[in-house]
């Protein structure tokens, strides 16, 4: 017989948590662990599986954009970021929005060369004002 009052809810945890969670597991077990946390031990070894599948390939990729951006190529969201080595990597846009976030990337910037003001401009300026405040008076 179905009974919607026992039933488990979904749950959500933050990625604090997880880690936590995870480094626990690894100090002792899983089922430990588990149970310190009140979590399902499956939560725990699917969480201890896919900890880091991408850290030397995030750091790699890291500096060939600072590379890139040193080199003053042209880099676009949308390039599809292929490994050298891995054929199974394929770089989707929200994988690249929180890549970038990870590392303090952004795709456009202030430039920091700002337009020259006109040698000629207090010439210009000058008897604007001066004309501007006669008419006032």
């Amino acid at each position: 017989m179905y009974n919607p009052e026992s039933k488990t809810k979904r749950r959500s945890y933050d990625a604090g948590f997880k880690l936590k969670v995870v480094s626990r597991a690894e100090e002792s077990n899983n089922s430990i662990a588990s149970r310190e946390f009140c979590v399902d031990e499956k939560q725990v070894r699917e969480w201890r599986k896919t900890k880091t599948s991408y850290g030397a390939l995030e750091a790699e990729l890291h500096t060939w954009v600072m590379e890139c951006r040193q080199n003053a190529l042209h880099m676009a969201k949308d390039d599809k970021l292929k490994a050298p080595g891995i054929e199974f990597f394929f770089a989707s846009a929200g994988w690249c929005t929180r890549f970038m976030n990870r590392f303090g990337l952004c795709l456009r910037q202030r430039t920091k060369i700002s337009q020259k003001m006109p040698k000629d401009l207090d010439e210009k300026v000058i008897p604007t004002d001066k004309s501007w405040r006669s008419e006032e008076a």
